[in-house]
């Protein structure tokens, strides 16, 4: 409890952008040698998006409105509305309980208190990649108008991945995809500090 008021009193007084988090986890894990304690591990926290989630909303809402005459297609019109509402709702959702941080050697998606997600899901393994497994980044459609964050990693064993529709590249590795839900300025500050590899 004590770290995280002290965590939200350290949110509030950071600079606009990038934050800097310390787990008591990880300063206090003991390190391989006997005696010794790791220096505490700063985090760069990605600040949240939720332009996607609002999008998304706004979206669903002009599909949404009433038609003077119903019919097959307004029909449709509402259903997709629904859909897109849902959408966004399930993006701000993510948005709120999810977070990118970046450490020395890291890219990572947590929780938004800091703690881990788990297994990915699709792939196996932490949702941890090392900077110096990336051979690709990029944001779909473009950067000025980002709705998925995409990277690829050759960290995943071979025999675990998973093959994609949406082809970006055709280089090894495996492909990640992940709603723009984090500001996407500083993800691309962040990728472009750590050089992870882009083509």
């Amino acid at each position: 409890f004590v770290y995280l008021v002290l965590l939200d009193a350290a949110h509030a007084f950071a600079p606009a952008g990038l934050r800097v988090l310390s787990p008591p986890a990880l300063a206090s894990a003991p390190a391989l040698a006997v005696g010794r304690t790791r220096p505490p591990l700063a985090l760069d926290v990605a600040d949240p998006s939720y332009n996607l989630a609002i999008g998304s909303v706004i979206l669903g809402g002009v599909f949404g409105l009433p038609s003077r005459q119903p019919s097959i297609v307004s029909r449709l019109g509402y259903t997709l509305g629904a859909l897109c509402a849902a959408f966004g709702l399930f993006i701000a959702f993510q948005t709120t309980t999810l977070r990118f941080t970046f450490s020395d050697s890291d890219f990572a998606l947590v929780k938004a208190d800091g703690s881990s997600t788990g297994k990915n899901v699709v792939v196996g393994g932490e949702n941890v990649w090392r900077y110096d497994t990336f051979v690709n980044w990029d944001f779909l459609p473009s950067e000025s108008f980002p709705v998925l964050v995409y990277f690829r990693e050759t960290q995943t064993p071979a025999e675990s991945r998973e093959e994609v529709p949406l082809v970006v590249d055709n280089l090894d590795g495996q492909v990640h995809f992940f709603p723009a839900i984090s500001d996407a300025q500083q993800l691309k500050a962040q990728f472009l500090q750590h050089r992870c590899a882009k083509i």
